[in-house]
């Protein structure tokens, strides 16, 4: 039985691949035959400085024009930091590290070599795509193990990884973007989590176990270098110490709980790392050149933060101040998405916190088998908490619109949307829950590649 479960599970595999590289074909294509190269002439003039570079752009093959209409928007933040490292102040909104790590392949590429602005953007598009590959893999791994229902679970893991492939991130996932490398970043990291939850099931703590939590934190921390929202990943670990609040409160803790809870803190110093090192390195390139220097205004500030202070001044990002009659549109744009993150949330949280808030004692994962006897399932509804706090941050803190990309980056959403494919619900329901999928689905793929061709032309929204 279980040589026949692993089989499934290649089978299923080898099925996302075909279906991840029917989809890119699809939106690489559109993206190809675009016109370009689009209001905005940047990425144009990145790639081709001369005089000519518009007779050029007329005559230039199919693959150049690809480069091009996949360096939009962002992506110009990215590549030049990783071509000249971060100039301005405003490019520090642009994730250091992955610019860095873009800076370092290319000169790998390039053989030491000065590496041109479209040999960064060749390397973007490689890395983007290959890590939503490995995401989409690695969240059928990690839905195979939090999934509740067994005899479901790999067909819930399959339909949910399926539309991982299709999410409404479109071209933002396939361009030099963070994106791709923040959803494998996360998903591993939660995956991990997971493993190292499915351990603790066994009895007292073991290394292993330790090393999982700190792996999850880890990964949580890379993926909080690549997009700052990833801090919201590490409120799964502040759930993960306050299961132990009643027991610590009622005195009834003993040295494994006390073990569990100190590596788990641990580890969520490694994400809070993750999100305060690249503001120290701006604050020493901004704000310590000495006394009588000209500094920042943030520099003065109690916590300076160029993140904050960049998203605010340069992008007027702040509570409330995006609800403008203006951003009507954008905020239609972001509503389904929004009510996907929230319903999707409260459902897995709704019975969630009963038990640590009225004093019980630290809640045990529900545990069940396989007819085989070897693959367990374990609900951690605590996985649902960055991105409902995230749906509640984007209608209210920030540029609304980027919702339908970021959301691609977490995973109780898909596997609400894949529950409604697959009916699993009363018979009273089924009608009704297998139209919202449907709906769901076709949602997904007509605003994927709509909005694809948008990107490609540099037009909004992005």
């Amino acid at each position: 039985m279980a040589a026949t479960s692993e089989r499934a599970d290649n089978g299923r595999l080898r099925q996302l691949v075909l279906v991840f590289c029917a989809w890119k074909v699809l939106l690489l294509l559109l993206a190809a035959y675009c016109p370009g190269p689009g209001y905005d002439t940047s990425a144009l003039i990145s790639l081709d400085n001369g005089n000519n570079r518009h007779d050029h752009f007329d005559t230039s093959p199919r693959y150049y024009r690809l480069a091009l209409n996949l360096f939009r928007w962002d992506a110009l933040y990215f590549v030049k930091g990783a071509e000249r490292a971060k100039v301005h102040e405003q490019e520090w909104a642009f994730s250091w590290a992955y610019s860095r790590g873009f800076s370092v392949l290319g000169q790998y590429i390039s053989g030491g070599t000065a590496c041109s602005s479209q040999c960064y953007v060749w390397a973007g598009i490689a890395v983007s795509n290959v890590c939503h590959l490995l995401s989409v893999l690695v969240l059928y791994r990690l839905l195979s193990v939090i999934v509740g229902k067994p005899q479901q679970r790999r067909h819930t893991a399959f339909v949910a990884s399926v539309l991982h492939v299709l999410t409404p991130a479109s071209l933002f996932l396939s361009s030099p973007y963070a994106e791709g490398l923040f959803s494998l970043l996360n998903f591993t990291g939660m995956l991990c989590y997971a493993q190292s939850r499915a351990t603790s099931q066994v009895g007292s703590p073991t290394l292993y176990e330790d090393f999982l939590k700190l792996s999850s934190g880890l990964f949580f921390a890379s993926a909080t270098l690549m997009r700052s929202n990833g801090l919201l990943s590490g409120l799964i670990l502040m759930y993960d110490v306050a299961r132990y609040i009643p027991r610590i409160i009622s005195m009834q803790v003993n040295l494994h709980d006390m073990r569990r809870v100190f590596v788990t803190c641990v580890s969520g110093m490694f994400v809070a790392l993750g999100f305060i090192g690249p503001q120290y390195l701006a604050y020493l390139e901004f704000c310590s050149q000495g006394i009588g220097s000209t500094t920042r205004p943030w520099c003065a500030r109690s916590v300076p933060s160029i993140y904050s202070w960049v998203q605010s001044y340069y992008w007027d990002v702040g509570l409330f101040r995006y609800w403008t009659l203006s951003n009507l549109p954008l905020f239609l744009l972001a509503v389904p998405m929004l009510w996907l993150l929230v319903a999707s949330s409260v459902t897995a949280l709704r019975d969630c916190f009963r038990q640590p808030l009225h004093g019980h004692s630290v809640p045990q994962t529900t545990v069940t088998r396989d007819p085989d006897g070897t693959s367990s399932t374990y609900n951690l509804p605590e996985l649902a908490l960055p991105q409902l706090v995230l749906a509640v941050a984007a209608a209210t803190s920030f540029h609304v619109q980027v919702i339908n990309r970021i959301a691609s980056g977490y995973p109780i959403w898909y596997v609400t949307v894949a529950t409604w494919l697959l009916n699993e619900q009363s018979a009273h329901d089924e009608k009704k829950t297998r139209r919202q999928g449907q709906w769901a689905v076709r949602g997904m793929i007509m605003y994927a590649m709509i909005q694809g061709m948008l990107f490609a032309n540099f037009l909004p929204p992005a």
